[in-house]
């Protein structure tokens, strides 16, 4: 047994591993509204004909290039549908 002068008393409870895990799990960390975030980059005075943007979808994460928005999906350049609903994030890359 260690003298008294070596022990450590710990106060409160240590949850380092579940902190690290739950903060892995909470993705959307900025509460954006996609919409408005879509209509900024559309509306921006430099699209012209795609925009370089970075998607983070509920399954994974796309960098890719927008070319046009229809009724609930963005269109990229590789014609694929990007539905507006499985948005989590949305940024713009310049």
């Amino acid at each position: 047994m260690l003298p008294k002068v070596y022990e450590n008393k710990i106060n409160k409870k240590i949850n380092n591993n579940k902190d690290y895990y739950y903060s892995k799990l909470e993705r959307n960390n900025r509460n954006v509204d996609v919409r408005k975030e879509i209509d900024n980059i559309f509306r921006s005075s430099d699209f012209v004909y795609k925009a370089h943007v970075l998607i983070e979808l509920k399954e994974e994460t796309l960098d890719t290039y927008l070319v046009s928005r229809a009724y609930n999906y963005l269109l990229d350049m590789n014609a694929k549908k990007i539905y507006i609903d499985d948005i989590i994030d949305i940024k713009k890359i310049n």
